[in-house]
């Protein structure tokens, strides 16, 4: 929209204001000198009509003066009063002058021409002795006497005239005032839209583009329009990004190179464990069939925790790529427990279901990391000799999967907090290997990803209550 594109957000914001300013600074403007020449023409016009009525009533007193003047003349033939007549006279026609500079009609004209015509008459037969008696010089005078009552009456008319034109300009001007004062607040409302719209848009460009990182999603190039320090801050952001970007690719380098290296020596220590519990290299004493138990349970462990590292760097990108199909939900659980079975075994954790036999839509893979992750967390902080239960029910569309356990429970303030990658939390298990803090945020990703939810409660048996629900189909 402009051409010269503000530096600055706050240069911005004061264009904005100028902008939607300037029409309520216009229309004052406007009102202004509207009003102004209102009054002008309403002066100029009770001038003319205060001239018209003034002229017009000097006329018809200096004719009177005329025709008494007139008549002693004509008795007395006195020089000394055809002087004062002269005098009269030359009065009259000034008036009559004055008033014939007025913006007069042309009946008003006329009139004005016909007693002029009138007077010149009379004086031109008085100066001639043209006239015979006082009969007559009254006669002359009466009919004078008329012209001017018409005259004095065109001016009354005139001064009605311009009292209905005062009248229609102030009908105009108010219909003006009043027309802008209708147009103005739209006009305005839409300016501060218009400059709303063009000052949000960079600040909105500029949360997506965070959102968008703090999400993990860096292929979308930050662009920012907007004033000059705002799409700087763009490029900044973008920069940012790529950097980001580049960090997440060396961390999935890392991840997958580190697996691949810890995974040969971790399955030959699992191979050992497994072929002293065979006895593959002769019997065991119970003693040493115990630490051969704890030594390949301790492997599992290990090999788990790899497999939250590699789970982890690939959820992110896999909310999208669910293998969808109808999965029966009890043989998976059996599934499950059966691989923590040797660590319950060896700290004499009980296992008590409730299971129903369920089926829904998902992804059977993920669904058992879900369900992996909760079990393991719960023999990892239950103690030696506790119980863990597992219940599975339907809640109209929905399945719902609950895992308690007896171990120290999760603080109410730290209850959203576990699902967030690394965190370890306040309560650390004892006696067994340190666990990642990556497994519980997997299970959150994917659960999202089947549009699920998943909560942490306060157990019934004192521990902690891992609430799923997953819906039946999609």
């Amino acid at each position: 929209m402009f051409r010269l594109q503000p530096k600055s957000l706050r240069a911005l914001i004061l264009y904005g204001f100028a902008v939607v300013s300037l029409p309520l600074l216009l229309a004052l403007a406007f009102a202004v000198v509207h009003m102004d020449r209102v009054a002008q023409q309403s002066q100029e016009a009770v001038h003319q009509a205060v001239q018209a009525i003034s002229n017009s009533q000097q006329l018809m007193d200096r004719l009177t003066d005329l025709e008494r003047t007139g008549r002693q003349y004509l008795i007395l033939q006195d020089d000394a009063l055809m002087e004062t007549y002269n005098e009269t006279r030359g009065g009259i026609m000034r008036t009559v002058e004055r008033l014939q500079r007025l913006p007069l009609e042309d009946d008003h004209r006329d009139r004005l021409d016909n007693f002029a015509i009138s007077e010149l008459t009379l004086y031109q037969r008085l100066q001639d002795d043209a006239i015979g008696d006082q009969d007559e010089m009254v006669r002359i005078f009466e009919r004078l006497v008329d012209q001017a009552r018409g005259i004095m009456a065109s001016s009354n008319r005139m001064v009605d005239r311009e009292a209905a034109k005062m009248r229609e300009t102030a009908t105009n001007a108010r219909g003006m005032l009043i027309l802008t004062a209708m147009m103005l607040p739209p006009l305005t409302l839409f300016l501060a839209i218009l400059f709303a719209i063009l000052i949000s848009r960079p600040v909105k460009q500029l949360n997506t583009a965070i959102r968008h990182l703090g999400d993990g999603r860096f292929g979308q190039e930050v662009s920012v329009g907007g004033p000059q320090d705002l799409q700087d801050l763009g490029r900044h952001l973008d920069w940012m990004r790529l950097r980001l970007k580049e960090l997440e690719e060396q961390k999935s380098r890392f991840l997958q190179h580190m697996s691949h290296e810890l995974k040969t020596p971790l399955t030959a220590i699992r191979e050992g464990a497994e072929l002293l519990q065979d006895h593959a290299v002769g019997p065991l004493n119970e003693e040493q069939q115990e630490v051969a138990a704890i030594l390949q349970s301790n492997t599992l462990s290990l090999q788990r925790l790899i497999e939250d590292m590699l789970n982890f760097g690939t959820s992110r990108g896999e909310r999208s790529s669910l293998h969808l199909r109808q999965v029966r939900l009890l043989p998976l659980i059996e599934a499950v427990t059966r691989n923590h079975k040797p660590v319950m075994m060896s700290r004499n954790i009980q296992l008590e279901t409730d299971l129903q036999a369920l089926q829904l839509e998902a992804d059977e893979e993920k669904l058992r990391t879900i369900i992996d992750n909760l079990l393991s967390n719960a023999v990892k902080f239950s103690p030696s000799g506790g119980t863990i239960r597992l219940l599975s029910e339907r809640h109209g569309n929905t399945v719902v999967l609950e895992v308690s356990d007896q171990g120290p429970g999760i603080p109410e303030q730290e209850r959203e907090a576990i699902f967030d990658a690394f965190f370890q939390g306040t309560h650390r298990a004892g006696g067994y290997v340190k666990g990642s803090g990556l497994g519980l945020s997997i299970a959150k990703e994917y659960v999202d990803a089947h549009d699920g939810s998943i909560e942490a409660l306060a157990g019934p048996l004192g521990g902690t209550r891992m609430r799923l629900i997953l819906p039946l189909g999609r």
